[in-house]
């Protein structure tokens, strides 16, 4: 198969969507098939094979993301080039108004993946509570342009059934597949990461997310204050990733009296992150605008258990008192949870089995031959060769 990628946001911009997108590129072309990412424009981007670069509008904006040129010819001209077999977009606004133009001129199927709670990601920026209601709507108008849908946990999947009115045949579960090197820490490697932090002799914390607003990051912080008092013993946190509100993390760590115990690692290049989640005894999370979140199964994969605030897109793969813990949005609760978790060594151990049991079915290369049946079936079905569009029983 021959598949079309059209996003809104891609490397070398990090996060959820580009790491997604990379994934399944590379799984699907391990099995065979091509895919070309149709990506917008950054100034720091470097020569990527089957990735198709069109004009950007604006080179920053909410976040640090930049505003693409759907309406580039070149697009156009680029894709009726390869006579493609689907198109998968990955927003809704923007390259997905393209890519619904793209689909019905062309007659070629098209899938979307829901990735970001937009809705919620808005009100952090905007402070409007309207776009709870407003999103829905317009994703309602959207989706009935697609001839699939995909949610990368069931949970969304439910959202997208009931407040988008999403018939239950046309949407299936997909999920971010996780690289085969987030199994394979070595020991070595991960003592040199403890050893570089001063933890040695002490528990090890870390989150892995972009320093921005909607990640929640300040009640991360605020939590970590009150936890140093309960839990009384040293111990340090590692927070990874770069972002618009680094800066004013850092200052509010010092203002919290956490300079010593917390280390703003910045941004750490994908392949090099797997020893610092097996180092952690706990990964910390606190976004509440996920569908999924990524990071936690790369923190499975590590046999690390996962503290979360207990949101939709988390619930889903946190396990209470399985895999991890779910705590409500209070800076006492979360202190009080993950102090009685690092205070009991059976408790992580068991906790720490599961998540990595937990990560084995979401790697990188079944996600992919998931994806590649989904494809095969929508297409089929678009040509009629199928009765039915209960797709998703198959799988």
């Amino acid at each position: 198969m021959k598949i079309a990628f059209m996003t809104n946001n891609y490397k070398p911009f990090t996060g959820g969507v580009p790491i997604s997108i990379e994934r399944l590129k590379k799984g699907l072309e391990t099995l065979g098939h091509q895919a070309v990412v149709f990506a917008p424009t950054y100034e720091e981007q470097t020569q990527e094979e089957n990735v198709f670069r069109y004009a950007t509008c604006m080179k920053k904006f909410i976040g640090g993301i930049v505003i693409p040129n759907p309406f580039d010819k070149r697009i156009e001209e680029e894709f009726r080039r390869h006579h493609f077999d689907l198109i998968h977009v990955h927003h809704p606004m923007l390259i997905g108004r393209t890519a619904a133009y793209l689909s019905k001129k062309y007659n070629v199927p098209l899938v979307f993946t829901y990735h970001t709670r937009y809705e919620q990601y808005l009100e952090c920026y905007t402070g409007c509570r309207l776009t709870e209601k407003l999103t829905p709507l317009y994703l309602q108008t959207f989706l009935k342009h697609c001839h699939f849908v995909f949610a990368p946990t069931q949970g969304m999947k439910d959202y997208l059934i009931s407040a988008c009115k999403v018939h239950p045949d046309r949407i299936g579960i997909l999920p971010t597949g996780i690289e085969p090197d987030s199994f394979l820490a070595k020991e070595e490697d991960c003592r040199r990461v403890r050893e570089a932090y001063g933890a040695l002799d002490m528990p090890l914390l870390l989150t892995v997310s972009r320093m921005a607003q909607e990640k929640n990051i300040a009640f991360l912080l605020e939590s970590l204050a009150v936890f140093k008092e309960r839990f009384g013993k040293p111990f340090r946190m590692i927070m990874v990733g770069d972002g618009p509100d680094k800066a004013s993390y850092e200052q509010m760590a010092r203002r919290l009296g956490l300079e010593r115990e917390i280390c703003f690692a910045g941004k750490i290049p994908n392949g090099e992150i797997p020893p610092y989640y097996a180092a952690a005894d706990v990964f910390l999370f606190a976004s509440k605008t996920e569908t999924q979140g990524i990071v936690l199964l790369e923190a499975f994969a590590g046999s690390t258990p996962v503290a979360a605030v207990d949101a939709s897109g988390v619930r889903d793969l946190v396990k209470n008192g399985s895999n991890g813990i779910l705590v409500k949005e209070d800076k006492y609760d979360f202190a009080e949870k993950l102090t009685a978790l690092l205070n009991s060594e059976e408790l992580k151990g068991r906790m720490s089995e599961n998540a990595r049991q937990a990560a084995l079915a979401y790697r990188e290369e079944a996600v992919a031959l998931r994806a590649a049946r989904y494809y095969n079936s929508v297409i089929n079905a678009v040509e009629g060769k199928e009765e039915t569009w209960k797709i998703n029983t198959v799988f």
